[in-house]
């Protein structure tokens, strides 16, 4: 019989929604469909993914979670991950192979082995300049990469960067992409964002490494605003001060509109816009363009983020993002081009087909194997 997988707490506890809990509540998901034993010992947790799959009926039929959703709560979010690293330690099982959601704030099961941990990205590396909080988290990480006998990554750039930066030899890294479905996409009602306006697209967080400033600085330079074509920020949170202050400062603040939602109103605004823009600098794999293409809106991407470009293979556009000129020949060149467009959405489609959960759970069940 296959040894059972438990999955820990850790990124459901700290993680509301996201890419990381939303990875690991899927890939549980597969391998229980695979036969597999599979739990997750999550405690009182917050996250919006687990609470969705503990409420399914597959789950609820086999177990698949230890714990149950709670309202989001005024402790901080430290004190809850080591209250429910308490809670786990005590009802976490002693036999088979035990999988780190996220690096551990307090590792009260130190000797729990097998240990699998899984590195998502090294920006917190890359970039450690771009917040306080980075040179803690990535402690955190080295510990938990050092302590796992097995450490996952979701593509060979992660896998690079992650040996380059820690030394670790390529043979103690493993390499699975992370699986994709779709989100449903609304039925085309004839209403559209932005009351039909046309629109480029940048999704999510806009600081640092996310390099929305020299973004938005080519598109203030480029012939877009004049053409009447409108950028569209979904979700990172709504304008703050430095927000203002660079929109006022490119003279786009007419010209660029802010929007939040849930995955139903993000998918329309990836199927309205002419071009979904990403020049995040550095990222581990790059849901968002598995999600633009899923519903046919072509890519952009930063040509230096190679995981982003590993994971659209030739169904994305690629340029330098950090250099503002090319960003204005890219917003000038490829925005409107009816035969581009055409060419970009039938690949991505194709492209979204390489990346399934049934994929994602035998790759990584084969590398269990290998702690048997």
């Amino acid at each position: 019989m296959s040894q059972p997988i438990t999955f820990s707490h850790d990124i459901f506890t700290s993680q509301t929604v996201g890419g990381i809990s939303r990875y690991f509540c899927e890939l549980a998901l597969a391998l229980s469909d695979r036969g597999r034993p599979v739990e997750i010992v999550a405690g009182r947790h917050r996250n919006q993914h687990l609470k969705a799959l503990e409420s399914g009926r597959d789950a609820i039929d086999k177990g698949l979670v230890r714990g149950r959703y709670e309202l989001p709560s005024r402790l901080p979010a430290q004190l809850l991950r080591i209250r429910n690293e308490a809670w786990a330690t005590a009802r976490t099982r002693p036999d088979g192979i035990f999988h780190r959601t996220y690096y551990p704030l307090l590792d009260l099961m130190p000797g729990r082995r097998p240990l699998v941990t899984t590195v998502h990205d090294m920006v917190w590396e890359m970039f450690p300049g771009e917040a306080r909080s980075f040179a803690i988290n990535s402690r955190l990480k080295r510990k938990a990469v050092d302590r796992a006998d097995l450490i996952i990554a979701p593509t060979e750039a992660t896998k690079r960067d992650l040996c380059r930066l820690w030394s670790l030899p390529a043979s103690q890294v493993h390499v699975v992409n992370h699986g994709f479905t779709a989100p449903d996409l609304p039925p085309d009602d004839g209403r559209h964002l932005l009351d039909g306006r046309p629109y480029i697209l940048f999704v999510g967080r806009r600081g640092g490494y996310k390099n929305f400033t020299c973004f938005l600085n080519g598109y203030a330079r480029s012939a877009l605003p004049s053409r009447g074509v409108h950028l569209l920020c979904f979700g990172g949170g709504d304008f703050g001060p430095a927000d203002q202050v660079l929109l006022a400062e490119t003279g786009m603040a007419d010209h660029v509109t802010w929007m939040g939602g849930d995955d139903a109103t993000m998918m329309r605004a990836y199927r309205d816009a002419l071009l979904f823009f990403y020049p995040s600098r550095c990222e581990g794999f790059g849901l968002p363009v598995l999600e633009a293409m899923a519903v046919g809106c072509p890519v952009a991407i930063a040509r230096e983020a190679e995981a982003l470009v590993e994971v659209a293979g030739d169904a994305a556009l690629t340029y330098d993002a950090s250099d503002i000129d090319a960003t204005v020949h890219m917003l000038n060149n490829q925005v409107g081009d009816g035969a581009l467009r055409a060419t970009l959405t039938g690949r991505g489609r194709d492209r979204v087909g390489h990346f399934g959960w049934e994929r994602c759970a035998a790759e990584t069940a084969s590398l269990y194997a290998l702690l048997a």
